[in-house]
């Protein structure tokens, strides 16, 4: 009969237990050394931010430059400037969307923040 108080597998199980202990210790030194952040710990929100910065001023640019053209557009081409002002809506709503993500990049990077500490 096994002790009383533990389980049948109990040695099994702090063996398993151990070695997982081993691997995540290797781990856990190989990250220090080498500065690789386990996949768990890599985060993209500095990339996104970068990229919602410079996509939103590319879309502001935008909305401004085919509004400028819609609103040179003389009245002779209705179609071009319908285009224009469809591609200039298209840059605000993108401008819009970017603006957004970045708010939502900040209370996320906060959060991850708080939990770090």
């Amino acid at each position: 009969m096994a002790y009383p108080h533990h389980h049948r597998h109990h040695a099994t199980q702090r063996w398993h237990a151990r070695a997982a202990d081993r691997r995540a210790r290797a781990a856990a030194r190989r990250w220090r050394h080498t500065g690789s952040e386990p996949r768990w710990a890599q985060s993209d929100l500095p990339a996104r931010r970068l990229l919602s910065r410079i996509f939103g001023a590319l879309f502001v640019l935008g909305a401004a430059g085919f509004a400028l053209l819609a609103w040179k557009a003389g009245p002779t081409s209705h179609p071009d400037r319908l285009v224009f002002i469809a591609l200039a809506a298209l840059c605000a709503a993108s401008t819009v969307v970017a603006i957004t993500d970045l708010y939502v990049i900040r209370r996320r990077a906060a959060e991850q923040r708080r939990w770090r500490r």
